[in-house]
């Protein structure tokens, strides 16, 4: 019985990296039920199964709210790494392909972004809330390569 537990808890572990709320929801109600159903099991030996079946419901409730909760928080964490990533792409040192800087061709700067605050007005019968705008106010620029070209 012990092996079982240790079986139904390493493959539980195992399985949690699902890629759809619905991959997860399936994957976490069936290994908390499976771990439900064999603690419970193990609790209750004189029921008759009842402690099985207890723990089975019981563990898949528990486990199916756990996933949908870390599912959607791992989506969230996932969706902010994604957007920071494409908006800070010259942090990374991607912002223009390898070679591109090498003397082939010049290289084109960054343009000049300035942010501003628009406070919370009334005209009218609007309330517009206070907000960022960002303005481009200087343009990029193709600059010559300080390398010199392979011939």
């Amino acid at each position: 019985m012990r092996n079982t537990f240790i079986l139904v808890l390493l493959g539980s572990v195992v399985m949690t990296g699902c890629s759809t709320m619905r991959d997860s929801l399936i994957v976490g109600t069936s290994s908390g039920a499976a771990t439900g159903a064999v603690v419970g099991a193990s609790m209750n030996r004189d029921n008759k199964g009842k402690g099985a079946l207890q723990g089975a419901l019981v563990g898949g409730a528990i486990s199916a709210v756990a996933s949908y909760f870390i599912h959607k928080g791992l989506k969230k964490r996932d969706d902010d790494v994604r957007r920071n990533t494409l908006f800070n792409l010259d942090k990374f040192g991607v912002d223009h392909p390898q070679n591109f800087s090498e003397g082939y061709s010049p290289v084109i700067s960054k343009p000049v972004v300035e942010r501003q605050w628009i406070e919370t007005q009334v005209q009218g019968k609007k309330l517009i809330e206070g907000h960022r705008i960002w303005v481009i106010s200087e343009d990029p620029q193709w600059v010559p390569s300080s390398k010199k070209g392979k011939k």
